[in-house]
């Protein structure tokens, strides 16, 4: 029974990785703003800044439309 239920999560994550993704977009976590950049990364990982409250961070939202 339970095997069951975990065969059926999978393949509902199979079958989504499969749906062809929206368009995303980047939002501050500070502001709500989303006009948010690339700013550094390399061995610190990515890094953006947000050009409206000038948040630097690694944390951003990812919205899918």
């Amino acid at each position: 029974m339970i095997e069951d239920d975990l065969d059926a999560i999978e393949k509902d994550m199979l079958e989504d990785l499969k749906k062809p993704k929206g368009r995303r977009i980047l939002v501050c976590p500070v502001c709500g703003s989303t006009e948010v950049t690339y700013y550094m990364g390399l061995k610190t990982g990515y890094q953006y800044q947000c050009n409206s409250c000038n948040y630097v961070g690694a944390v951003v939202l990812e919205m899918e439309y």
